[in-house]
């Protein structure tokens, strides 16, 4: 439940112990390096460059993904049940390493890239003969020989295209002119297509060109008929060939497994050389600088004993808390771990912050059940997750996720069975809570739940100040803020919970006092008097932000309603078809499955974002920066594999 404790070295290692060190160091994995910070450039340090190994690693892995994707896409479908049960297979580093280096990718690669050319300019290739048999087919009918078009010595040959508006007007423009033959081969797409034979070509062309005529040139060498039937076998024969290279990528689609080794291989490679990247060094002495858990400080010891044979020289000391490069590794379990997202989505904390997921869990998960708020959806989605986990191999990425959304259901049924819903009422529950009548209760159990929430964020910034010897600091910036804000509380409720004269005046003045101590203390880091005052006067106004944090706590009511009354009207469609005959009772119960399955879709999504937003924003803003840096290992997170160092 907390930030794993970092301590940060500094390791002198020769040269040419390197190559084994860092193959060392990534099985250890535990091992986040840094840059080293160098303060004095004439110490003669300079970067390890090896940017063309990282630029090639990252070209090969641009190469194996496109691969994978290739042989993905003729690859048998396997069950995804199936495929889920059993899960990732698992791989030591080194295993992986060895299986790897003994497959022969460029020549593999370069297979699957000459097929996947074929594939493209044959696609290609039938693109143009279709557009070329479009372009034919209204001339098909045509029976004349292209190639001889231009033979004729007495008259002259054209073809084109008319509007179909027009070709009545050219028609009797035309019928006028001697010695000229106009024949309308085909209608097509609004254009009708004509051949047209003048012996006065050139005092026809005007009347031609007139009446929206356009000479076209058919590209067809003979009959256009003869051309469409070349076309079209050319086209069986591309798809006959295509088929044929397709035969050949399924029948390598057994090297996928392979590829995605590899892959794997590289992403590591590529953790690896960044590493790298990130060493100083002298002409015989490297220098890396980085951060390991506290924890695992005497392993790293006894690795670095056993990799360098004693010739190193090795600094470590306790991370410094205020150090804003210290990488964070979050410590959870149980309950708290399955939110452990929810942070990261946020942001890490720093390391002199404290790690906010065991406190927002309890009220996340706890706002979630009140806005999904129906016993049956959360007892659904449990026990759907419940037997998810029993039968499914799922790495514990999958799992954290899976527990995340039971944890929210659990506290759905419980705000279910107070609120008295299953499925929208299908099954009679006597409400706790009544929500068509007891709104108002709900108004007030939802300020109150405000109430506490930012009231709790703003006592963790209290404990912050106190963990950092600012007990002084914790009542200006947490007990002065609690103070005005109690006593307008209850000045604003006195008179209605019918409080003695002398507990409003008492209220008053400590509301007074405690705005004065506010506008005294909250700007003691300015430098002059007017800035002090203009920053305490900036932050009392702060306390107007206050109304808009407690007025955001309705949407735990208001997002509760909604779902209910949509479940009610289901309900209500599906009882009217029920009751018509067997056929609406049939299509009433579809009706009552698929609506309630997305209404229960749409208040656990609705339920996931404005959640968040009660923690990011009015929680968050008490006490919380975030900005932290993860921790890199030096084992990549396959989405193939699960990897181990051991």
């Amino acid at each position: 439940m907390a930030i794993v404790k970092m301590s940060k070295f500094d390791l002198y290692s020769f040269d040419y112990d390197r190559e084994k060190l860092l193959e060392d160091l990534q099985k250890f994995n535990y091992v986040h390096i840094d840059e080293k910070k160098v303060e004095d450039e004439n110490q003669g340090l300079r970067n390890l460059d090896n940017s063309e190994q990282i630029v090639s690693t990252s070209e090969k892995l641009t190469k194996v993904k496109w691969a994978i994707d290739l042989l993905e896409k003729y690859s048998e479908k396997h069950n995804k049940i199936d495929e889920l049960k059993q899960g990732k297979k698992t791989f030591r580093l080194d295993e992986l390493t060895k299986k790897a280096l003994d497959f022969d990718f460029d020549d593999h690669y370069k297979e699957l890239s000459s097929l996947d050319k074929q594939l493209t300019e044959l696609d290609q290739n039938n693109q143009t003969l279709n557009q070329k048999k479009s372009e034919l087919t209204p001339w098909e009918n045509l029976d004349l020989d292209i190639s001889k078009i231009d033979d004729f010595e007495r008259v002259k040959v054209v073809t084109g295209t008319v509007s179909d508006k027009f070709i009545d007007q050219l028609k009797l423009n035309t019928k006028d002119i001697e010695d000229i033959y106009i024949e309308e081969i085909s209608r097509n797409s609004g254009f009708v297509y004509l051949l047209v034979i003048a012996k006065d070509y050139e005092k026809a062309q005007d009347i031609l060109r007139d009446n929206g005529f356009v000479n076209i040139n058919i590209k067809s060498h003979g009959l256009v008929k003869d051309e469409i039937k070349n076309i079209d076998e050319q086209i069986i024969a591309n798809k006959k060939h295509y088929k044929e290279i397709e035969d050949q990528i399924k029948s390598k689609t057994g090297l996928t497994e392979q590829f995605k080794i590899y892959h794997d291989y590289l992403e590591n490679n590529s953790l690896k050389e960044e590493a790298t990247s990130k060493i100083k060094k002298t002409d015989k002495i490297d220098i890396i600088e980085g951060y390991i858990p506290t924890d695992k400080e005497k392993d790293f010891e006894n690795l670095l004993q056993n990799s360098l044979n004693n010739k190193y020289y090795l600094e470590m000391n306790p991370a410094d808390k205020n150090d804003p490069n210290v990488p964070i590794i979050l410590k959870n379990r149980g309950f708290a771990k399955a939110f452990e997202s929810i942070t990261g989505m946020y942001s890490l904390p720093k390391y002199n912050e404290v790690d906010p997921t065991p406190l927002l869990a309890p009220f996340y998960c706890f706002f979630s059940g009140m806005m999904i708020g129906d016993l049956g959806y959360g007892l659904i989605v449990f026990l759907a997750i419940i037997v998810a986990l029993k039968i499914f191999n799922l790495d514990e990425k999958k799992k954290q996720f899976l527990k995340f959304f039971m944890f929210i259901s659990i506290a759905s049924m419980f705000w279910g069975y107070i609120y008295g819903s299953f499925f929208g009422g299908i099954i009679p529950m006597t409400p706790i809570i009544d929500t068509s009548k007891n709104a108002m209760t709900l108004i007030v159990l939802c300020l109150i739940f405000g109430f506490i929430h930012l009231f709790f964020a703003l006592g963790i910034k209290a404990y912050m100040l106190i963990r950092d010897h600012k007990p002084l600091d914790a009542f200006y910036d947490v007990g002065l803020w609690y103070l005005i804000i109690i006593s307008i509380l209850v000045l604003l409720i006195g008179k209605t919970l019918a409080l003695p004269a002398v507990a409003l005046t008492i209220a008053k003045w400590i509301a007074i006092a405690s705005a004065v101590g506010i506008i005294l203390t909250a700007g003691r880091d300015a430098k002059s008097i007017g800035g002090k005052l203009g920053s305490g006067l900036y932050s009392l106004y702060g306390i107007s932000g206050w109304i808009g944090d407690f007025v955001s706590y309705m949407r735990l009511m208001a997002l509760g309603l909604s779902g209910a009354y949509i479940a009610v009207a289901i309900n209500m469609i599906v009882k009217m078809m029920a009751e018509s005959s067997i056929i609406g009772f049939i299509f009433g119960l579809i009706v009552f499955v698929v609506f309630q399955a997305f209404n229960a879709f749409l208040s656990y999504l609705s339920a996931y974002v404005h959640s968040a937003r009660l923690i990011f924003v009015e929680m968050f803003n008490k006490f919380y920066e975030g900005g932290g840096v993860p921790f890199k290992k030096l084992i990549t997170e396959s989405e193939y594999f699960n990897i181990t160092n051991k």
